[in-house]
């Protein structure tokens, strides 16, 4: 639990702990989409974007759909969707390779000295790993882009695109963050202004968000590994409880 406006660390446990992100990463990919992406650009769905493991989260694109990378972001952020990962990595890297080293760049140059990226969506590899401390840094990193936090604050999101065969197309997408969709109340007088949700097996269930206190000012709470969403859920609560004391 960091508060920002004077950078002191409230409470810290395990912060240069080597940690899997899971779908955490997404905070990574979406700032180099914000960086070397154009939001307009139109990005047609290849098979690599769509053959991921079985029973990983996906928005449910086919090859050929053509699809906006500012609506790919939105996938990406709001439902964690592993096809929107892969087709702004696609897009952006010109192959995933070439992107995860361009990510890889990024957190070095913020800083982030025990994060090594293998993918863009956070899928288990024993090779792509963080730390909470690094997970701060891209967190605050990303929240310097205002499009970040009106995206990462809906509870659900309504994706249009192209189809491969000419049709419009469009899926309602609900928020990974139990925050938004009201199945966890955050304490008394603290503000959820967005974040990113993480959670695999091995992982297990993460969250990293970014919250207001009543006089405003602004905190960045991460919590990783948990057993279950609900303990998660408890965890992080018991965090924000000491940011208005």
């Amino acid at each position: 639990l960091l508060n920002l406006n004077d950078k002191s660390v409230m409470y810290a446990k395990g912060a240069y702990d080597k940690v899997y992100p899971a779908s955490i990463t997404k905070i990574m990919t979406a700032l180099l989409a914000f960086t070397n992406g154009n939001m307009d650009d139109v990005v047609t769905i290849s098979e690599e974007n769509v053959t991921l493991e079985e029973g990983s989260q996906r928005v449910g694109f086919q090859v050929g759909d053509q699809v906006t990378m500012d609506e790919l972001v939105h996938c990406l952020l709001v439902y964690s969707g592993n096809d929107a990962a892969s087709a702004i990595a696609t897009h952006i890297g010109g192959t995933t390779e070439n992107f995860v080293s361009m990510m890889n760049a990024y957190a070095a140059s913020l800083g982030c000295t025990g994060t090594h990226f293998t993918n863009p969506h956070g899928l288990q590899d024993e090779n792509h790993y963080t730390t909470p401390y690094d997970i701060y840094l891209m967190l605050n990193e990303a929240f310097t882009y205002p499009e970040f936090t009106e995206i990462t604050e809906l509870p659900s999101y309504t994706v249009t695109y192209t189809g491969s065969d000419g049709t419009e197309k469009s899926t309602t997408l609900t928020a990974t963050d139990h925050y938004l969709t009201g199945e966890a109340t955050a304490p008394k007088d603290v503000t959820i202004l967005g974040g990113k949700t993480g959670t695999t097996e091995v992982a297990g269930n993460c969250l990293a968000i970014l919250t207001q206190n009543a006089y405003g000012k602004t905190f960045v709470s991460i919590v990783m590994g948990a057993d279950t969403k609900e303990l998660l859920y408890q965890e992080m609560n018991s965090l924000l409880q000491n940011i208005n004391s």
